[in-house]
């Protein structure tokens, strides 16, 4: 989880600040994305995302650009932290599971 919290510090944290940013948008706290399979959250990183989603049950519009640039690694950490820091999930994403979702 430490390098999890690095690669969000590095990649994330600009917009999204400590999960609970005041415009619901870049909100991650409550988010249905990270509290569904952790398949979801990796396509976001991976591909963006744009359009409605719901933090806190409150339906929301915004714009997440893709960071297919991350590796697999990195995107394997982040979504391990944010779904164990902001929605409570404990289980780790594999660089595997990450690498299955790239478009080949």
């Amino acid at each position: 989880m430490e390098s999890g919290q690095e690669f969000y510090d590095l990649y994330c944290a600009t917009c999204h600040l400590d999960g609970s940013a005041s415009f619901p948008t870049l909100a991650l706290r409550g988010s249905d994305v990270l509290a569904g399979p952790p398949e979801k959250t990796i396509q976001v990183i991976l591909y963006g995302q744009s359009g409605k989603s719901k933090i806190d049950g409150v339906v929301t519009g915004g714009i997440m650009p893709a960071q297919a640039g991350l590796t697999n690694d990195e995107i394997a950490a982040i979504v391990s932290f944010v779904r164990s820091e902001y929605a409570g999930k404990k289980d780790l994403v594999t660089p595997s599971q990450v690498e299955a979702l790239r478009v080949k």
